[in-house]
């Protein structure tokens, strides 16, 4: 017969307490920006570490991401594979070129850069794009977690 003993709910109470506590962020991090572009711009300027782009690269990607942002909000495109064609549109792409000052030549030599770094292969790069649920306030937390420690 298997032992259907219950944890006191005093203890039960506290244990969830103590792992709130052994998980709660110990340093935080306020980023103004000034409008969606900005907040875009400071993501990819967050991701460089990770991925190394260079500053017109981080302008095109930036401006990609508000751009497919935009649909998002505006048109309340939930599908994502339809946001991904929409944001890879010739309309959208020419935008993006407007937006970032630069020549047709010289974006599609900045999105040749981009395909072979794994940023944009007919889409963007799922792992890029931040999980935004509203404008305004965007919260990330990062789990530093050291491996070398046996639990």
């Amino acid at each position: 017969m298997e032992n259907t003993e219950t944890i006191p709910k005093k203890q039960h109470d506290e244990e969830i307490r103590q792992l709130k506590e052994k998980y709660k962020p110990n340093n935080a991090f306020n980023v103004p920006v000034t409008g969606t572009l900005d907040f875009f711009k400071w993501w990819c300027v967050f991701l460089r570490p990770f991925i190394p782009l260079t500053e017109r690269e981080t302008d095109v990607v930036a401006s990609l991401l508000k751009q497919r942002w935009e649909l998002f909000k505006l048109k309340d495109i939930k599908d994502q594979s339809i946001l991904d064609a929409l944001t890879m549109s010739s309309d959208t792409l020419d935008k993006v070129v407007e937006e970032c000052k630069i020549t047709k030549q010289h974006f599609y030599v900045v999105m040749s850069s981009l395909k072979k770094k794994g940023v944009i292969n007919g889409h963007i790069n799922p792992r890029l794009i931040p999980n935004m649920k509203e404008e305004g306030t965007f919260k990330l937390t990062i789990l530093f977690k050291d491996n070398t420690q046996q639990a």
